[in-house]
Parts: C-alpha cells; sequence; structure tokens
C-alpha cells in the first residue's frame, strides 16, 4: 500500500498485484482504495457481491480501458487488455469482465515520494499490439491530480474508450434524497422519474429513497455543452454528511454512465482514444473534496 498524504487529505494506492489489486478488469496502476478528507469523512466503497452478476473485485477509483483484443485473438492465444497484462483466452466468447483469466501481467515500475507517486506500465506486444502508459498522481491539499500518457509502441492502431469507475460514497451512508450529483454542463431534465429510485434532478440526478436493485443510466457526449478547451465536471454531494467531491476531466468524452447500487453511485466519464503506431495521448482527472459550506 502507498498513501499520498497532504495536510487535509489521505489517498491510500494500490500495490500493483497484490489484493484487492488483482482483477484482470481494472487497470493496477493508480488503483485508489480510500480517500480520507480532514481525518473524517471516507469517500471509496467496494463493488458490492449482492449484484446480478459475479462481483469484479472493484473499489474506490480505478480505472479500465474498453478494447476488442481479445475478439481478434485465436482460442489458445494470449490477448491485450491494458494496464493488466495479457489474457489467455480459453472460450470462443468476446473478453467479459467477470471471467477469471490466466495473465501474463505487465511489468509496472512505482516510483512514491511523499505526496506524489508513478506509475510506468512497460509495453508487451501481443497480436500487433504495445502500449508504455505513464500514470502520475499528486495530492495537493485537498485535491488529488491524475495525469495518463498513453503511447502506442505496437504495429496496429490501437482503438479504445478509457473510462474511471468511480466507486464514491460518502461515509458509507445509503444513497437517497440526501445524495446529489450535478453536472454544471448537463440538460435540464426537471424533476422526472427515470429508473427506479433514479430521479432527475434539473441538470443533475438525486435518489427518491433507498435502491431496491442497482441501477444503470447513459448519456452520450452531445448532452452536455462543456466549452471547448474546458474540463468536463460533475460534483457528487450528500448535505446530511456536509460533504462532496468535485470532478473536473480533461478528456476527449464520447459518454457518460451512471451505476448506483447500495450505498454507491459510480460516475463514468469515458475518453475516446485512436492512435496509429508512434502516437500517443495525454488526459488528466482531478478529484476536489471538500466540506460543503
Amino acid at each position: 500500500m502507498y498513501t499520498l498524504q497532504s495536510d487535509r487529505l489521505r489517498v491510500d494506492v494500490s500495490e500493483p498485484g497484490v489484493a484487492p489489486n488483482t482483477t484482470t478488469r481494472f487497470d493496477r496502476a493508480g488503483f485508489v482504495e480510500e480517500v480520507v478528507l480532514d481525518g473524517i469523512h471516507r469517500f471509496c466503497a467496494s463493488e458490492p457481491r449482492n449484484l446480478s452478476h459475479t462481483s469484479s473485485g472493484g473499489r474506490g477509483i480505478c480505472n479500465e480501458y474498453i478494447v476488442t483484443t481479445a475478439e481478434e485473438a485465436a482460442i489458445g492465444d494470449y490477448f491485450m487488455k491494458p494496464g493488466i497484462g495479457l489474457l489467455l483466452k480459453e472460450t470462443d466468447s468476446p473478453y467479459r469482465f467477470m471471467n477469471p483469466y490466466k495473465v501474463d501481467p505487465f511489468t509496472i515500475d512505482v516510483s512514491h515520494v511523499a505526496n506524489v507517486i508513478q506509475f510506468v506500465t512497460q509495453p508487451k506486444l501481443c497480436g500487433g499490439y504495445a502500449l508504455k502508459q505513464v500514470k502520475r498522481m499528486e495530492v495537493v491539499g485537498n485535491r488529488l491530480d491524475m495525469c495518463v500518457k498513453l503511447e502506442n509502441t505496437g504495429e496496429k492502431e490501437f482503438v479504445a474508450r478509457e473510462y474511471c469507475h468511480n466507486f464514491i460514497t460518502v461515509n458509507c451512508m445509503t444513497l437517497g434524497p440526501n445524495y446529489n450529483l450535478e453536472f454544471p454542463s448537463g440538460k435540464d431534465r426537471g424533476d422526472a422519474q427515470l429508473e427506479g429510485e433514479l430521479m432527475a434532478a434539473g441538470k443533475g440526478f438525486t435518489f427518491s429513497g433507498p435502491l431496491q436493485r442497482a441501477r444503470m443510466f447513459t448519456m452520450e457526449a452531445d448532452e452536455f455543452s462543456t466549452a471547448p478547451g474546458k474540463p468536463f465536471e460533475w460534483i457528487f454531494k450528500n448535505v446530511a454528511e456536509g460533504a462532496q467531491v468535485h470532478v473536473y476531466e480533461q478528456i476527449d468524452l464520447c459518454r457518460v454512465v451512471l451505476w448506483s447500487v447500495n450505498h454507491m453511485m459510480s460516475t463514468e466519464s469515458f475518453h475516446a482514444i485512436k492512435l496509429a503506431p508512434g502516437e500517443s495521448d495525454e488526459w488528466k482527472r482531478s478529484w476536489v473534496f471538500d466540506e460543503i459550506k
């Protein structure tokens, strides 16, 4: 476990290949297990096990790449899952995040000092694909920054969507009317009921009561009006607990998914990637944790 510390924030980052950071779904570089503000407010939760599918072991803040490399591989061959390694394809099916896979993990070099940590995921050629990822995370005051640089070191064009799971809660309080998710650049949906307990609330969302089962709601990029050059923003707060997180994402936004269950909501903003061999891409996400004034 690595800890990034400031005068207000403590961020616990899991070591690659050490539980719970051993899945074949989530990027093993920069897997955030816990965030604590002012020694009081906790913001991270684990993906529950009472789901309609097998839990994939997510927790806190963790990234994932959506790729089609499994479909291109033959049975008995390995395929690349960015952020994890080479996975063995044993059946004629696309990649399924709940399936167990034999994995040849990528080498991830880690350097950590005080409030900064950097992960360098080394490339390993497979099926013509290879990537080098540099992920730098820094805590300053009540802000956590994550900067990513991805370089295509392979032989083929690399096309993917990257997104960040935010298994976020406020002090593990059950989802309900005290929670509110706001999108400053989103469209006004009024106060309509959407999916079960998920309710529209102007440019955001809230809940009519505790969730009876997991809920998902998808929005496309054209439903937001973020100005060119400005970050995509969202704010998740619990007014009863008096704490929130305000997120700024400098990404090529292509989709937003809300996934809610029990005491957490995962706001997932997808970043579009298309790299020819030798090309690279850079993007940044920032989480500002604070008390509600």
